[in-house]
């Protein structure tokens, strides 16, 4: 009996590696924009995802051009010293793109983008490390899971729960602590929380210096 080979499910989050090609288009691209825009800012993000990203990406679309999460390269595009600057200065702003930084290229005032910043806060799923601001405790009994399917009671007791099955529903048989205030959460609580739908964090966007067009250099 012929050996039916299985199917192997690609993993799609894998994120390939730049190509030296695709790094000089990046750094060419930044370079040019640098040139279209009356000022330059470096701004710090703590829990951004994917749906806020593309909104402020769209607020900002018709008088910015926002780069992120490629650092390095963009210090190569704005200079790493003077004699590298790509404009007056610009080698200014690469010591503090690094962590979870971006640059934004723009013609809005500093002002609307710090007003834009300080209204912009919307909650976020925490992760892994993040200091909670509140305690929350999960009841034990029947009703604390009642919202989940029977086949998720496996991976609820791997995630630290102690939990059993009775006539097809999850039941909680000792209180959990989902987050206690002023503690980091772990891994499992986090998984917990994003299960329960609760969200402890912000999204938060703070900038941290700016360069205008004539070469003047300020860090906020």
């Amino acid at each position: 009996m012929p050996i039916t080979k299985r199917k192997r499910n690609q993993v799609l989050t894998k994120t390939k590696k730049k190509t030296p090609e695709k790094k000089e288009l990046l750094v060419k691209k930044l370079k040019q924009s640098l040139k279209k825009y009356q000022r330059a800012i470096i701004f710090q993000y703590k829990n951004l995802s994917t749906n806020p990203l593309k909104e402020i990406q769209q607020a900002w679309k018709a008088d910015s051009k926002l780069f992120i999460g490629k650092n390095k390269v963009m210090q190569v595009g704005l200079g790493r010293n003077e004699e590298q600057s790509a404009t007056k200065n610009s080698y200014l702003l690469s010591p503090f793109l690094k962590g979870e930084t971006g640059l934004l290229l723009t013609n809005k005032t500093l002002q609307e983008i710090q007003e834009y910043c300080d209204t912009y806060k919307i909650p976020e799923f925490a992760r892994a490390g993040h200091i909670a601001d509140q305690t929350i405790v999960l009841k034990e009994g029947i009703d604390t899971l009642k919202g989940f399917g029977h086949s998720l009671e496996p991976y609820l007791r791997k995630l630290g729960l102690n939990t059993q099955l009775i006539n097809q529903q999850i039941v909680l048989n000792e209180k959990f602590v989902l987050s206690q205030e002023g503690k980091p959460l772990t891994v499992e609580q986090t998984k917990l929380l994003r299960l329960m739908d609760q969200k402890l964090a912000y999204l938060e966007i703070t900038p941290l210096c700016v360069l205008e067009k004539n070469g003047t250099f300020k860090k906020l």
